[in-house]
């Protein structure tokens, strides 16, 4: 049973409801065959203890699409937006799902018979903190413009590390839902490569890295055109006329979204290994039962200075009224189905970390 939200279309008044703690989905059960794609850069045969050095929640919390008229020949230059805003989910409420997902980990890789690292003895030592020294401040809010010329995504993203932890952005390439721009966190990157291996070799420990993105909302857009003729009679010829339009849709879909959701392990060898052995979802996990309401906002009419200028607006917590759609969360609902459907995400990584140590 598909969650219990609609789509929205560009211009019309939406809601969405769902019952208090309705439950809108069988959960379908996890396996890494289905749900699982992992590189495996590095052996992690023979690893018994494990270090979580990072641990992050992603939240795609705006989201713009931009499509461009060029497939339409003459109508080139022509392009419409649509820009869907996420309220509810603040970083305090954020922190929380961060927090209860690193908990879960630790508890699930103990139950497997995996040591856990404790933070005390990962922060004592100095190649750790020369990390620290590198991280950025958790939260972490900013903006990311993506894709092609004529179909281009644009949105916010906030960052938010569990437990204190570093909040290092630079991790495996994501290019849907991160700024390739972040590549400039490469600067760093002998310290992020060679600083976890250094920490291993030293605690004899595999350095387990994690990223769990979460997105509110797939949009998609439309267009189409059309010529025609009419008489001018004033110069005595056939006028040839252009027009086109678009139509937008964003489909409420909560999801921990896939290959955004990664794990990434450095083994604790001999061998100071720049390929860590990464897992990420290959397919979305759904986050089902949420309250979720939607509200049309002004649009363009309130945009100004364009799709780019709300985007930035946005980041910086400036004027955020140029929104097409809001989608509102309710934030103890929230928190309590993130964490429900993604302590199945982590138990599904837990899993697999745990049939590749043996």
């Amino acid at each position: 049973m598909k969650n219990c939200i609609r789509p929205a279309a560009l211009l019309a008044a939406a809601l969405f409801l769902c019952a208090p703690g309705a439950q809108a989905q069988d959960e379908a059960p996890l396996t890494p065959a289905s749900h699982l794609k992992a590189d495996m850069g590095g052996g992690t045969s023979g690893l018994k203890r494990l270090a979580i050095p990072t641990f992050m929640v992603q939240f795609v919390r705006d989201q713009g699409i931009e499509r461009d008229a060029g497939t339409f020949g003459m109508f080139q230059g022509q392009s419409a937006t649509f820009f869907t805003q996420v309220r509810g989910a603040d970083p305090a409420v954020l922190q929380q799902v961060a927090d209860g997902l690193y908990d879960a980990l630790v508890a699930d890789l103990k139950a497997a018979g995996i040591e856990v690292v404790p933070q005390a003895e990962l922060d004592a030592h100095p190649d750790y903190q020369e990390i620290r020294k590198i991280a950025r401040p958790s939260p972490f809010t900013d903006a990311f413009n993506t894709g092609t010329r004529r179909d281009k995504r644009m949105g916010v993203n906030v960052f938010v590390s569990a437990r204190g932890l570093p909040l290092v952005l630079r991790t495996v390439a994501d290019r849907r839902w991160l700024d390739s721009g972040y590549g400039a966190e490469g600067l760093s990157g002998m310290t992020l490569v060679l600083g976890p291996g250094k920490v291993a070799q030293s605690l004899k420990a595999g350095m387990l890295n994690v990223r769990l993105t979460i997105a509110m909302v797939e949009q998609k857009g439309k267009g189409w055109g059309g010529v025609s003729a009419r008489p001018d009679f004033v110069l005595n010829r056939w006028v040839r006329t252009a027009s086109s339009g678009w139509e937008f849709e964003t489909d409420p879909f909560a999801r921990y979204v896939e290959a955004g959701t990664l794990f990434a392990l450095t083994n604790g060898g001999a061998d100071l290994n720049p390929n860590p052995w990464v897992m990420a979802l290959s397919q979305p996990v759904p986050i089902v039962g949420l309250e979720i309401s939607g509200t049309k906002g002004e649009g363009g009419n309130a945009r100004g200075s364009g799709l780019l200028g709300a985007i930035a607006r946005a980041a910086t917590g400036g004027d955020t009224t140029a929104a097409d759609l809001y989608i509102d969360v309710q934030p103890a609902n929230f928190v309590e189905r993130s964490l429900s459907d993604g302590k199945r995400v982590v138990r599904l990584m837990t899993e697999a970390i745990a049939a590749g140590l043996k």
